[in-house]
């Protein structure tokens, strides 16, 4: 039974260990993202909307291998990134007006503009969610810790394809592809593998 500290709902200790709830996992593999799969220099990506769907891919596999097979000039993923199980998504997503997205979004990068990691710039259109040097210098760090490695191939997968796409682009792919699971999915429902 869960239990109150403060204010604050703590759930019972024998709950397992949900990455979903940890912010430090969401901002771990955003600093990936961001460093993996940004625009250069700097390691930016432009626009909350690339943002969102480049993270939709990150989370949920099934579909980042699905959007491969569908894009034939892609390299199609490997055997080792296939063997992984596609349905298993760490922390999920719910439909929004533009597709997949998460309202989370804000907090996470408050977090991560708190600790000096990025910056969001909103001189250019659109904004700019942009590396800073610490942030880098973490998100290489994470790249080589053996514990990341699966979201680092997720993110290999998307260099040059997905990651060099638009936000609108990656929006139009997304409910192309996966009409029934995010399409015509009501607003707020969660995304199903």
């Amino acid at each position: 039974m869960p239990h109150k500290i403060g204010s604050r709902v703590v759930p019972p200790l024998h709950r397992p260990w949900d990455p979903d709830d940890s912010p430090d996992f969401h901002a771990a593999r955003l600093l990936l993202l961001i460093h993996l799969c940004g625009q250069q220099p700097g390691s930016y990506i432009a626009g909350r909307t690339k943002f969102a769907k480049l993270d939709f891919f990150l989370r949920y596999p099934g579909f980042l291998e699905r959007a491969h097979a569908a894009m034939p000039q892609v390299v199609p993923l490997g055997d080792a990134f296939l063997a992984q199980d596609s349905t298993e998504v760490e922390a999920p997503m719910v439909r929004y007006r533009y597709g997949p997205w998460d309202h989370r979004y804000r907090q996470f990068l408050a977090f991560l503009v708190s600790r000096e990691l990025v910056t969001v710039t909103t001189s250019h259109k659109p904004e700019r969610i942009k590396l800073k040097a610490a942030g880098r210098k973490a998100a290489e760090r994470l790249a080589r810790t053996p514990q990341f490695q699966p979201l680092v191939r997720r993110c290999e997968a998307m260099q040059g394809n997905l990651a060099s796409m638009t936000g609108t682009q990656l929006k139009d792919l997304i409910y192309e592809l996966f009409p029934d699971e995010v399409g015509n999915a009501p607003f707020r429902q969660e995304i199903q593998p």
